[in-house]
């Protein structure tokens, strides 16, 4: 991949998946054309996502048959269910969102205690619970947040992508801080950084770019990019938004990316 701006590589992955506005598009198409360079990143954007339509991460056949299992038994020792209030329905709700992150995560790998892409990718998808980190007021490129000197990047002056709330959770012994950002289209851009050494990851397909590599899947309808920051696992997802635009978002920052 040739070192492009980020805002050229954006519109690029706009036409690969068909989501560039109509008034650009044809002035992207122009450039394009007249450029061997360009031609061969749009085909790479392109190629980046076919290979998300490949992939799609399901729940493995064991869970099914467990769930399977419980049902019957579940549905005989149901009692009638009283009113609850809100609050008590809400918290219901949260514990069932833990008890779905941990079946549904990907296998462990030793020295991870647990940890894996897919559990942390469940969280960003999952509502924000805090306000949206400010601007940093040293590094224009970044937010006021961060996990082990690693910062979440600022991308609304440049790529109109706005922090919209956060979330901290615990997961296997890690804490996972998670910035959420939302477009003028109303779709949600959710980033999580999770403390610790990164795990071993596998599944999907990988995409190298500038010696760092990008690992794509697909979680509960939503696309999800992979990757590792000094040293931690990063984790961006978002449903209707290609694999090819988190990719250039993904490999954005203040500095050219470097390989953890």
């Amino acid at each position: 991949m040739t070192d492009l701006p980020r805002d050229i590589e954006l519109e690029l992955a706009g036409l690969a998946d068909g989501s560039l506005a109509p008034e650009r598009r044809e002035r992207a198409l122009e450039r394009v054309r007249d450029s061997s360079e360009l031609q061969a990143a749009l085909a790479e954007q392109r190629r980046a996502v076919e290979l998300t339509a490949a992939v799609d991460v399901r729940a493995p056949a064991s869970l099914h048959r467990r769930v399977e299992a419980m049902a019957p038994a579940r549905r005989k020792r149901r009692p009638a269910t009283p009113r609850v209030g809100f609050a008590a329905a809400a918290a219901a709700a949260l514990a069932a969102g833990a008890l779905a992150i941990g079946l549904i995560g990907g296998p462990t790998h030793p020295g991870s205690s647990g940890l894996s892409v897919q559990r942390a990718a469940a969280l960003t998808l999952s509502p924000a619970t805090m306000g949206a980190p400010a601007e940093s007021t040293t590094h224009r490129a970044q937010l006021a947040a961060s996990v082990g000197g690693v910062a979440f990047p600022y991308w609304e002056e440049r790529f109109g992508w706005r922090g919209s709330g956060a979330r901290s959770d615990r997961l296997a012994g890690h804490v996972v801080t998670t910035v959420f950002y939302s477009n003028a289209q109303g779709r949600r851009i959710g980033y999580a950084i999770v403390s610790g050494r990164a795990p071993a990851t596998s599944g999907g397909s990988t995409i190298r770019r500038w010696g760092v590599s990008y690992r794509l899947l697909s979680q509960d309808g939503a696309t999800v990019v992979a990757w590792q920051r000094g040293g931690h696992l990063c984790v961006v997802s978002g449903r209707g938004v290609s694999a090819s635009t988190l990719l250039s978002l993904a490999s954005w920052g203040s500095e050219r990316p470097r390989a953890a």
